[in-house]
């Protein structure tokens, strides 16, 4: 009888981790496509990069579950994260785009050493008190205000066909709708399977108009092969890039925070104050796993504890199975090499409310302070520099030293700068520290 028990734990086991690794595809499948147009990589390029985003993935979520936090939460690729290669894609020269990705692989690895070492030391709240309500909002209404040209060339169909396309207008609206309406009106799983949804019905209809372009597919070579270590190429050292990402890094120390806090809660479970730092520091780890394979930045994921509450699924195995599922998934070419004929235009669709909602949480933390002529001058300062220097053409920046380049280029970072010199420096206040804290 007992013997049968474990069979039968095993199996239920086995069903529940494929929910799990179905559960992770959602977060993955987008990415290297989405990414790698901005890149203007070629099919093969993307496929490989599938297959490695779904190696790290899986590898990622392993180790938070084994020298992180210990909680069955999953890892994927961040917004924030892929919101940066986005932009840095879209926003540079097209011969610059190869050492680009080196510059990547190195600033998400010197970020992963960074937060690596915070995990370790108590000093995470000191730096995190350094992004109050005002900075990170500001953050995030820059990140996707730099962002909102690309959705919208690609969802109108004029990165494809060069002018607006009603067939392509019409599929994106309707995949819009879908992940629109399943966000709204559904809740626990069916909520969190939104997006995979939404992807589905418009990589449907792209065949059933006959979009799908036969030049994106890619016919692997075998059927196994092991991940490629830094793909993109030996890293390279930029200032400006590593900038970028050690501060992405330290805004996301609260996704880490908020992930393994609401996962607690589904769990029922007290969370002790080491788990967040074994978070941050397991965050640090597959930062750096990240870039030594080439692919976006990991986060844990706290829609983590939505999946878990309505499945009931509170045991490390199933989330253990469905990670090396994903995980093991990255070594066949054939499943990557069919992940990533999903359509460029499907894949902006089904990311346009998650980086909707990306512009929300920036309104809410600005929102949540009080409009003080001090406060509204110091948001309204920032966003005018930075959105201002987003319009600016790259040629202006030919004359500026070439390591000082992609900091002041970026609108992103200097309106982050400013605001971060303001909030803190020039116009300091003691009740956005306290803001922070709270």
């Amino acid at each position: 009888m007992t013997e049968l028990n474990k069979k039968e734990s095993g199996w239920l086991s086995g069903i529940q981790g494929i929910q799990w690794a179905v559960f992770m595809l959602t977060n993955i499948i987008a990415v290297p496509v989405v990414v790698g147009a901005a890149f203007q990589m070629s099919p093969a390029e993307i496929s490989t990069f599938m297959e490695r985003m779904l190696f790290v993935s899986g590898a990622a979520t392993l180790v938070q579950i084994y020298f992180g936090h210990r909680l069955p939460v999953v890892e994927g690729a961040a917004g924030m994260w892929w919101a940066i290669f986005i932009l840095l894609g879209t926003m540079s020269a097209p011969g610059n785009r190869g050492l680009l990705l080196q510059q990547l692989e190195m600033g998400l690895m010197i970020a992963g050493i960074f937060l690596g070492v915070l995990g370790l030391l108590p000093v995470v709240e000191k730096v995190r008190n350094l992004f109050t309500p005002i900075v990170t909002g500001v953050y995030l209404i820059l990140l996707v205000s730099q962002l909102s040209g690309s959705f919208f060339q690609s969802i109108l169909g004029i990165t494809a066909t060069g002018h607006l396309d009603g067939k392509i207008t019409l599929i994106c609206l309707i995949e819009i709708i879908i992940i629109l309406i399943i966000s709204l009106k559904f809740e626990g799983i069916l909520k969190s399977m939104g997006p995979l949804i939404g992807i589905v019905v418009g990589w449907l209809l792209f065949h059933f108009f006959g979009l799908i372009h036969q030049g994106n597919v890619y016919e692997p070579s075998g059927w196994f092969k092991l991940p490629q270590l830094l793909a993109w190429g030996t890293p390279e050292f930029d200032v400006g890039i590593v900038l970028t990402s050690i501060i992405t890094s330290v805004v996301l120390i609260s996704n880490v925070i908020a992930s393994i806090l609401v996962v607690g809660i589904a769990l029922e479970k007290q969370v002790q104050p080491k788990q967040y730092q074994k978070g941050i520091f397991g965050n640090g780890l597959n930062l750096i796993v990240s870039g030594l394979f080439s692919v976006v930045g990991v986060v844990p994921l706290s829609v983590s504890a939505g999946f878990i509450g309505t499945t009931g699924i509170k045991k490390m195995r199933p989330i253990i199975v469905g990670a090396v599922l994903i995980m093991a998934a990255g070594f066949f070419p054939y499943i990557g090499g069919f992940l990533a004929t999903l359509p460029l235009e499907v894949a902006y669709a089904s990311l346009f409310i998650p980086f909707s909602q990306m512009m929300g949480f920036g309104i809410r933390d600005l929102m949540s302070i009080g409009p003080t002529t001090r406060n509204l001058l110091v948001i309204g300062l920032s966003l005018m520099v930075g959105i201002g220097m987003m319009f600016l053409p790259a040629e202006a920046f030919a004359s500026v030293a070439p390591w000082l380049r992609n900091i002041v280029s970026n609108g992103l970072l200097v309106g982050l700068i400013l605001c971060l010199l303001l909030e803190h420096v020039i116009f300091p206040s003691k009740k956005s520290s306290l803001s922070a804290k709270q």
